[in-house]
């Protein structure tokens, strides 16, 4: 996906580790076993997660991603594998999977279901399946919507965002790059969101067993109405 190659030597600055997200996963994923980090990105969290003892994989479609997850980070495997094509890996051969960073909105809504299915023939009994969306209940409701400038002065750069109501019930998700005012990289890709309430029906209609939901990785308690993130926790049975 050239959305994301073409700012894939940015994407740290962008989009850096956050000690509190890798906490979080370090205490909901089990102890033991395997970790499929799904959508590793330039794989900060795999690669962390590695160096902390854990055995990981991490998959992107993104071949510039993965590239630049395998120069920096050399303990972990990296694999170029779309969220579609997970079902040709070992089936009970992870112990923990997790899907963060608003990744999980790229596939189509008429995919969930399999999509689950998939991660659910994946885990071990007892298998924890995490995953972080946008909270896009109080968006699906607006034309667009403008995140906030992240700006970095130290780079002369600013990052914008903005979710755009395509009209066919997606989001069109518009994201701009800029250096000292100028461009350099502009994107625009299809985002698939779906209301939490209907994540929560898909995943306890995919055999999961729902253990916590919050607003964020601190812990904040999910309230529907208020622009957040969405996190969930599920076991597989």
């Amino acid at each position: 996906m050239a959305f994301y190659s073409d700012f894939a030597g940015e994407y740290e600055k962008i989009f850096p580790l956050r000690e509190g997200t890798l906490q979080f996963l370090d205490r909901w994923l089990p102890q033991q076993g395997r970790a499929l980090d799904l959508g590793c990105g330039t794989g900060h969290y795999c690669g962390r997660l590695s160096a902390m003892g854990r055995d990981c994989l991490g998959v992107d479609l993104d071949p510039g991603m993965v590239l630049e997850a395998e120069r920096v980070y050399p303990d972990p495997i990296f694999q170029i594998l779309d969220l579609e094509d997970i079902n040709i890996l070992k089936p009970a051969s992870f112990s923990g999977i997790y899907c963060i960073g608003n990744v999980l909105p790229h596939l189509p809504a008429k995919k969930l279901p399999e999509f689950l299915a998939t991660v659910r023939r994946l885990l071990e009994p007892g298998g924890r399946w995490i995953f972080q969306t946008v909270n896009f209940d109080p968006l699906l409701h607006l034309d667009e919507y403008d995140l906030p400038l992240l700006d970095f002065p130290e780079d002369k750069l600013t990052f914008q965002r903005k979710y755009v109501d395509d009209k066919k019930g997606n989001l069109l998700f518009q994201t701009s790059l800029k250096k000292e005012g100028m461009d350099i990289f502009t994107g625009e890709t299809t985002l698939y969101p779906r209301f939490s309430s209907e994540y929560l029906t898909m995943n306890k209609a995919g055999g999961f067993n729902l253990l916590a939901h919050f607003a964020d990785f601190s812990g904040k308690d999910f309230t529907s109405d208020r622009y957040s993130g969405s996190v969930y926790v599920y076991e597989a049975p």
